[in-house]
């Protein structure tokens, strides 16, 4: 009989698998820990929202936001809880809507692992620059406990904006107003608008309830990411002892031993003046990015880095 052939048996309809088995994006887990703490909040502790007179004898305000003022013991575990919390549906809204999109477009270019380790290291620089203002300042920035994504979110903001200074971005400002900027005026002006109202917090003695000292925190570690850390493979290439490298070769298989050691020490360089910038991206430079997608940024190897900041150059 033929039917016990293979290639005459009739095509089985190929299925994708459920949803839960598929690997979750570093930004959907972010932002379904917010989204459970938030309803945690709310369930448990209704004290910790907003409008409501008794955040300051809530449990979240004392155990688990980050305090500008009283500091407790809990404060190495309070810089990272207060990056999960959120004051109302709105102040959730908010950063969930950016850490979606801006989630999206940066876990491709440093991967999941490392997306989530910004995500948390930002935080802790937002919450440890609100806190350093408010020991200096105690006035001024001294207030109540700190609860927000903000400072993680504008650090995704900081990273991508450095990365990507060119390309230009499309959004509603105040929910209303379309608005085209490129990446680079975006970080500048969220510099300025932070820098601008913590001027205004220091000369009035006022307040309008936002950490904005964080929001700057955010940025500046995100700039200092791109700066210093991209090029060494991210941030937890830091902590990776034994680094895992991958090494291939495209010499044929009859090649010996010792001529593919010199073939990984003297590494082709691609020079992106030779090529075109469409055959650059979609020759050399995507590929990369698939890299970065699949095994993170850490993974690539040093012509690697260099094909990518030679294209992050002529973007």
């Amino acid at each position: 009989m033929l039917d016990d052939r293979p290639y005459m048996r009739p095509e089985e309809p190929q299925f994708r698998p459920p949803i839960f088995q598929q690997p979750w994006s570093g930004w959907a887990i972010l932002l379904t820990i917010n989204l459970a703490v938030f309803i945690l909040q709310l369930l448990a502790d209704s004290n910790s929202l907003s409008p409501s007179n008794k955040f300051g004898n809530s449990f979240v305000a004392n155990y688990l936001a980050m305090p500008t003022e009283n500091i407790s013991w809990f404060l190495p575990i309070q810089l990272f809880t207060y990056q999960f919390l959120h004051g109302s549906v709105g102040h959730l809204l908010l950063n969930g809507i950016a850490l979606f999109f801006v989630g999206r477009l940066l876990e491709p270019v440093i991967g999941r692992r490392e997306l989530i380790a910004l995500y948390l290291v930002s935080g802790l620089a937002g919450g440890l620059f609100q806190l350093l203002f408010a020991i200096v300042l105690p006035a001024h920035f001294a207030g109540p406990p700190m609860i927000g994504a903000s400072g993680a979110v504008f650090g995704f903001i900081g990273v991508y904006s450095r990365m990507f200074p060119r390309q230009e971005a499309y959004f509603l400002l105040f929910l209303i107003v379309p608005v085209r900027m490129k990446w680079k005026w975006i970080f500048w002006g969220a510099c300025v608008v932070s820098i601008l109202h913590m001027l205004y917090t220091i000369q009035t003695f006022s307040s309008d309830g936002t950490a904005h000292a964080a929001h700057l925190g955010g940025l500046l570690y995100g700039a200092f990411f791109v700066a210093f850390l991209v090029r060494r493979g991210g941030f937890l290439r830091l902590f990776s002892i034994i680094p895992k490298v991958k090494i291939t070769s495209d010499s044929p298989s009859g090649s010996t031993e010792a001529s593919s050691r010199r073939d990984w020490r003297k590494p082709n360089i691609v020079d992106a003046a030779e090529v075109s910038d469409q055959d650059f991206m979609s020759r050399d430079v995507d590929p990369i990015l698939d890299k970065i997608s699949k095994h993170g940024i850490h993974s690539l190897t040093e012509n690697e880095r260099k094909i990518l900041e030679k294209a992050r150059s002529k973007m």
